[in-house]
């Protein structure tokens, strides 16, 4: 009974769609397989090369520079390399990214480890017009952007733990790219500038994390487009942000350190969908969040901090529509003794009235204060559907059991709204 081949009779652009969907290492092998074979992996447009520990340090660059010399594409549409061994002649990936981008290449990664000595990139990369997106994420790569530089078409740019030539070098970088709409930025200690600034007047989306415990590094953000936002600066400078009137979701997790300071948060008051890890929810209580939805707050209380719970009403004062409210009450263990402030307030917020139609509450401990907070929110929430409450991992079961026993028998506004006990 005769094998046939199915594979090798189909149509040399559906071939290439399969092939760009494998490691090039494994697509350079098909060119054994028989003549027909032979030239077909010269035309794959996405390369993508990965090598381990144990390929050894010269087995991708060898690959690269072949493959790289053989291609035959008439557009590369992505080159990605990632390595995680070092390497101990940069030469080689200068030549095959610069090659690459002499190529017209659309879609740029390089990812590696810190290497042994500083790594720097051939000056075309600055100044790409095919370029759409660009990823660079070595923690010895410096950015080091010429005074003109030039990248008309890019659209998304991650900057993951490299450094940079200056304090300019990454403002001439933002200021030329004129079709940005997505950036990343991850910082680390090797990271030698201060001031991160960014605007850009195209930009959609960035997500900015600060790894390590920065206090003298500080973030200006000046991008009036942005309509997500991801922050992850515990104790860094933010509060040089300006306003951003089309921010539809933001999650931020900054330690204010003092919780009276408003001025960081101002420029979230047009945001639709907020996560926050604060200590204190008061830094936002004055704010009129006159477009939010839904709100997750994960608060951190530590020591002797004294965990108030009055400007969480506040807060919902100023927020009108709001539909969803989380709430992650992380009170340390050793704060047990500490008292949760709350009094009742002489009005009730009008998205209890009106909007609230979800409440989740996890790391619920069941205080007195915590108890009154909640018996207010479900009494006044007149079109709530579902109330979630997870309890405190170090409770025991039957102070879980006592707990949902005390939850179900609090009135509720809502009638047909449903309680959920987490355990």
């Amino acid at each position: 009974m005769s094998c046939e081949d199915k594979i090798s009779a189909l149509h040399d652009d559906l071939l290439l769609k399969i092939l760009s969907q494998v490691p090039t290492k494994d697509v350079v092998t098909t060119m054994i397989l028989s003549k027909r074979w032979g030239l077909v992996w010269t035309m794959v447009p996405k390369l993508e090369y990965k090598d381990t520990w144990k390929e050894g340090e010269k087995s991708i660059w060898r690959l690269l520079e072949k493959s790289l010399q053989l291609h035959k594409a008439p557009v590369l549409e992505s080159l990605n390399i990632q390595v995680e061994c070092q390497f101990c002649d940069d030469a080689d990936v200068v030549k095959c990214v610069s090659y690459a981008v002499d190529h017209k290449v659309r879609e740029l990664a390089l990812i590696l480890p810190s290497q042994p000595k500083i790594l720097q990139l051939a000056s075309n990369v600055y100044t790409s017009k095919t370029l759409v997106k660009l990823t660079l994420s070595c923690r010895t790569l410096v950015v080091d952007v010429p005074s003109l530089p030039c990248l008309p078409s890019l659209q998304r740019l991650a900057l993951l733990s490299v450094v940079y030539k200056d304090e300019k070098s990454h403002v001439r970088l933002l200021s030329n790219c004129p079709a940005l709409t997505h950036l990343e930025v991850f910082r680390n200690l090797s990271d030698n500038v201060t001031r991160f600034i960014v605007k850009v007047s195209s930009l959609k989306s960035f997500r900015y994390t600060q790894h390590k415990r920065a206090p003298s590094r500080s973030l200006v953000l000046d991008s009036p487009g942005l309509r997500r936002l991801n922050l992850s600066d515990p104790h860094g400078d933010l509060d040089s942000i300006q306003n951003m009137p089309h921010l539809d979701w933001a999650y931020v997790l900054h330690f204010v350190p003092n919780p009276k300071d408003k001025k960081f948060l101002r420029s979230f008051s047009s945001v639709k969908v907020l996560r926050l890890s604060l200590r204190n929810v008061e830094c936002c209580s004055t704010i009129k969040f006159s477009r939010l939805m839904k709100v997750t707050l994960h608060l951190y209380c530590f020591d002797d901090f004294m965990c108030s719970l009055e400007p969480l009403l506040l807060f919902l004062h100023n927020s009108p529509i709001l539909k969803v409210l989380e709430i992650n009450y992380d009170v340390a263990l050793c704060s047990n003794g500490v008292p949760l402030s709350w009094n009742r307030p002489s009005s009730v917020p009008v998205c209890l009235l009106s909007h609230l139609e979800i409440f989740v509450w996890k790391e619920f401990a069941g205080r007195r204060q915590e108890r009154a907070f909640v018996a207010y929110i479900l009494a006044n929430s007149k079109r709530l559907k579902t109330a979630e409450f997870s309890p405190r991992y170090n409770l025991y079961e039957k102070e879980k059991e006592k707990m949902m026993e005390l939850l179900k028998s609090m009135y509720r506004a809502s009638a047909s709204s449903q309680l959920d006990f987490l355990i």
